[in-house]
């Protein structure tokens, strides 16, 4: 069976707009899974260091790979500008290829609730797809973004009954959400993006004021970090402590 026939198409029930891929559950290998959803922001806004942003995506996923427990995560990638593009879908890391991330070009506005509307989502029903077929599942969520919501259809609080579902739902052990406003000294905007992350329910915020180099690869270690500690404690009923950025 050739890679692309490994993935399917799943819709998100309640939301016909959005669909989403993962893996058929018949081609993986391990019995638990910490789901992985990396959301980048490529309005026009993140011209000035979409290298950067680049670069974090590849450091975030090569470090996964160096993980003791790579083989139980399963990675998602998305970039957010007018719409919402899926870099690739839920797929074991083995099957990601970097080259990928070359996609992450920006232009146009910022949907940022649709962005995560979708993440939080997609997590939700494949989380329920692998435990319908008695996988152990928890799940991680980064929103990177540095700016408004200024295009999307859906809301702080659409985004918000969706992580409630989560909470009062079993198909995920735990869940793990983040926030994280890059630029945000200049356009001031940190104060904003920490209201919207408590409307709609995500757990973390985490301000880093400017993307340069330097920051941004400080960010992908802190992701990579607590990435790891969300798939060791898999299996303990809890979600993993908070890393200190």
């Amino acid at each position: 069976m050739n890679k692309s026939s490994k993935m399917q198409s799943i819709a998100i029930p309640g939301a016909s707009n959005f669909r989403f891929s993962g893996v058929r559950p018949e081609e993986l290998g391990a019995t638990e899974y910490t789901l992985v959803t990396v959301v980048v922001d490529t309005s026009s806004s993140v011209s000035g260091f979409a290298a950067e942003l680049r670069v974090a995506v590849r450091a975030i996923v090569a470090s996964c790979k160096r993980n003791p427990r790579a083989e139980n995560l399963l990675v998602r990638v998305v970039s957010f500008d007018d719409d919402l593009v899926e870099v690739h879908g839920f797929k074991p890391l083995a099957d990601i290829d970097a080259r990928v991330y070359d996609v992450l070009d920006p232009g146009g506005m910022t949907a940022l609730y649709d962005a995560c509307f979708d993440a939080v989502a997609a997590t939700e029903q494949y989380a329920r797809v692998l435990n319908d077929q008695d996988y152990d599942v928890n799940a991680a969520v980064y929103i990177v973004t540095d700016g408004g919501d200024n295009r999307s259809g859906m809301t702080a609080r659409d985004v918000a009954e969706r992580v409630a579902s989560i909470r009062a739902g079993e198909a995920l052990e735990s869940i793990v959400s983040y926030l994280i406003g890059v630029n945000t000294g200049s356009a001031g905007i940190a104060g904003y993006l920490d209201a919207f992350r408590a409307e709609a329910g995500i757990d973390h915020y985490l301000d880093i004021r400017d993307a340069d180099a330097s920051s941004l690869a400080k960010l992908a270690g802190f992701v990579s970090k607590s990435i790891a500690s969300q798939s060791q404690a898999l299996g303990s009923g809890a979600s993993s402590h908070r890393i200190n950025f």
